[in-house]
């Protein structure tokens, strides 16, 4: 077996081969078309040129027949001696009666005039055949009887000037149908070959080794904007990577955290007899950190599961102000016992496209978590406006809390993340840093926006943005 036949087979399924043969394809149909229209493009000008030329010896005649008339015999001479002057050139001259009938012809003109006609005018007729071409006029002069004077030429001579530019284009044509695959090769090689750079640099990229990007040449041609997509998707891709990892680590860090304090009391009470009491102690410790554990098992779910379901979740309208409304009534003995004031500014009925459990849930989320961060003698305030310019609906969730520091506002959303200040001051109240992460995903996936506004020791607003229903 040849082994060259398998690359020949490859050559003919690539970019380049197709490139190559439409471009041959192009190349061969133009140059015809080009033929074929100068080639008519000439036969038309030369016709044109020949029946101005017929016309201007049609009309020399008719001033030498009023010249000469009713001298018929030295208009004849003198129709003879033009006829003579022009046999080389293949003319005919036929002077008719007003019946068409034949007065006087030239030597080459045909035995019958010609009966078909071509085109016509007030002044002139064109007559012709497959061997003759004339132009004819009526002689309209007083006293002088309606004669028509017709003169012609033989077809030949344009079709042998026809014939000769033919003859001279069909090697050049040719020339070009021979050269145009090695054109088209060459062009599609220089077009392909900033693809095939593009994808030897792809060929390198692994999930672990996302640092190299895609060369852009700078000439903005569509090879440079596939090649700009593909490098921002490499920056879409490394940054997700980069958080899945620090997601997993920090993750990690959040499970080990519990099971060690676990571990460390168990094998610390092990270590001796102790009486009941310390015993129940020590549950009430275990148990407080498996709560802490299952909380946290429990976000992570949500979390990913949020981040899968993002393109697939079933939007309904969501009657956003009763909502509020409950989840205010849930809240009341919490802030109340906080010494906190909840406060509820409603705007007039707000329906928006979402999801009703996940919206409760992002709404639980900020309230709880600003009760939680503002002194006592604080307030909550929980606002529903209209965005009309957007078409959404507008949540905000204000408090008049400890505040986040300025380095920390653009990273609230992070997973994980905690903000050790507040951590401080409220270290009894022990979150793991996924509250704000998942609402920030649900939100997205809910078609969307969050963003908190902070001053520290002053307050923070989230406010949340969705669109409405039926808009």
């Amino acid at each position: 077996m040849n082994t060259n036949w398998p690359r020949f087979v490859d050559f003919t399924r690539s970019l380049r081969f197709r490139l190559t043969v439409w471009n041959t394809l192009v190349v061969f149909i133009t140059v015809v078309v080009a033929l074929v229209a100068v080639r008519e493009g000439l036969r038309y000008y030369l016709l044109v040129e020949t029946d101005a030329v017929l016309d201007d010896e049609v009309k020399e005649i008719v001033l030498m027949l009023r010249k000469f008339y009713p001298d018929r015999d030295q208009f004849i001479q003198a129709l003879e001696r033009k006829d003579e002057a022009h046999l080389d050139r293949g003319w005919h001259i036929h002077w008719l009666d007003e019946h068409g009938q034949t007065i006087w012809a030239s030597k080459l003109a045909p035995e019958n005039p010609l009966s078909a006609l071509l085109n016509s005018s007030n002044d002139r007729n064109v007559w012709g055949s497959d061997v003759h071409r004339a132009i004819e006029r009526e002689i309209e002069e007083p006293g002088v009887p309606n004669f028509k004077i017709r003169v012609g030429t033989l077809m030949k001579f344009i079709e042998e000037d026809v014939d000769r530019l033919t003859r001279i284009l069909a090697p050049v044509g040719l020339l070009i149908l021979l050269l145009a695959p090695l054109g088209g090769l060459l062009l599609a090689k220089q077009a392909i070959e900033p693809l095939q750079r593009l994808i030897k640099t792809t060929d390198r990229l692994r999930p672990s080794h996302l640092d190299e990007r895609l060369e852009l040449r700078g000439v903005g041609d569509e090879l440079d904007q596939l090649a700009g997509k593909i490098n921002t998707f490499l920056d879409q891709i490394a940054d997700h990577l980069r958080k899945n990892r620090e997601f997993v680590a920090n993750a990690a860090h959040d499970l080990r955290s519990p099971l060690a304090a676990i571990q460390s009391s168990v094998e610390v009470t092990l270590e001796k007899s102790r009486s009941v009491t310390e015993y129940e102690e020590l549950l009430y410790q275990i148990t407080d950190e498996v709560h802490h554990l299952g909380q946290l098992v429990n976000q992570l779910l949500q979390l990913a599961e949020t981040e899968a379901t993002e393109t697939e979740i079933p939007l309904e309208p969501v009657p956003l102000t009763e909502i509020v409304t409950k989840t205010i009534e849930m809240f009341e003995p919490v802030a109340e016992e906080s010494g906190v004031r909840l406060l509820f500014e409603p705007a007039k009925e707000i329906i928006v496209q979402g999801q009703p459990r996940q919206l409760r849930q992002v709404l639980t989320n900020l309230v709880d978590n600003a009760i939680k961060f503002t002194e006592k003698g604080g307030s909550v305030t929980v606002g529903l406006d209209f965005d009309s310019k957007l078409k959404h609906g507008l949540l905000t969730v204000s408090d008049t809390g400890i505040g986040i520091p300025p380095d920390a506002v653009d990273r609230v959303f992070d997973r994980f993340y905690q903000v050790e200040k507040s951590r401080q001051r409220f270290g009894e109240k022990r979150g793991n840093g996924l509250g704000l992460s998942i609402c920030q995903s649900i939100v997205q996936s809910n078609g969307g926006t969050i963003a908190v506004a902070s001053q520290l020791g002053k307050g923070t607003t989230f406010s949340v943005s969705l669109p409405l229903a039926n808009c």
